[in-house]
């Protein structure tokens, strides 16, 4: 409706300028949108304060010619106004407005979508929370907007990709073993030293717990049993992370480990040919 329009109105520009009731000059950018009342028409275009200083004219002058001469066959248009100071609002006949409810009826879930994107694949990465620790609130406005976004993209005809970074390399995976270790060892003595830098959420020792009991950490030395938890702690935080964002029907084609990245050797060859 909106682009129907915009054809109609720079056509009728491009006609009064045609008749020397407007300088020559190039159509500049405008907007057509929605007023904020209904006595505004159902649309209204900024177009002729647009084009005052290049017309050097006033822009009620301009909205009064563009109001004029409007091209009003085809039954597009029931209702044309200039108004200050310098829109020209638009009703659009009801006629038109029963083809658009047609359509959107005949269409059904399709309506509205497109093919635009051509099937262009599109990566969208998105939420990647550390998996150090549940999702929280922040996380959630992530998943929605990505999410949002991706299903926009598919309406339109792109080929989207979802993928979920996972960020399971570096300093605060060994923090997580750490953190973790730290409270099984605090169940049996309390003044076993926290790491420093450590997690501190009451989910730590739940996990210390879990962990506990599928694995004999106290037969271990302390730094493979540091790694276990830090290799199992993640895996579990992972899952629970799955299980949430699967709960808020937010759905991923991929999930990528950094440590898949780094062990690939593509970063260093990328950074070898900057």
């Amino acid at each position: 409706m909106i682009r129907r329009l915009d054809d109609i109105l720079e056509s009728t520009v491009r006609s009064c300028m045609g008749e020397g009731l407007l300088k020559e000059m190039p159509v500049p950018d405008h907007v057509i949108e929605t007023p904020n009342r209904a006595d505004h028409g159902h649309f209204a275009t900024n177009l002729p304060l647009a084009m005052a200083k290049g017309q050097r004219r006033a822009p009620m002058e301009i909205a009064n010619i563009i109001a004029e001469h409007i091209d009003r066959s085809g039954n597009f248009l029931s209702r044309v106004e200039a108004a200050p100071p310098g829109f020209v609002n638009f009703w659009i006949s009801p006629e038109q407005w029963h083809g658009v409810l047609s359509d959107i009826v005949a269409q059904g879930k399709d309506y509205g979508g497109s093919e635009r994107g051509n099937g262009k694949k599109v990566l969208v990465e998105f939420v990647s929370a550390n998996p150090t620790g549940p999702l929280h609130l922040g996380h959630g406005r992530g998943a929605a907007v990505g999410d949002t976004l991706c299903r926009i993209l598919s309406f339109c005809g792109f080929d989207v990709i979802r993928e979920f970074y996972i960020n399971d390399a570096g300093r605060q995976i060994q923090l997580l073993g750490e953190s973790v270790y730290a409270r099984f060892m605090q169940a049996a003595n309390p003044e076993y030293e926290f790491p420093e830098q450590g997690y501190r959420g009451d989910y730590i020792a739940d996990l210390a717990e879990s962990l506990s009991e599928e694995t004999a950490l106290d037969t271990l030395p302390e730094r493979d049993a540091v790694e276990t938890c830090a290799r199992m702690g993640k895996e579990k935080m992972l899952a629970e992370i799955k299980s949430d964002l699967g709960r808020f029907r937010v759905d991923f084609d991929v999930w990528y480990p950094e440590s898949e990245l780094f062990a690939s050797g593509a970063l260093d060859k990328t950074l070898a040919d900057a």
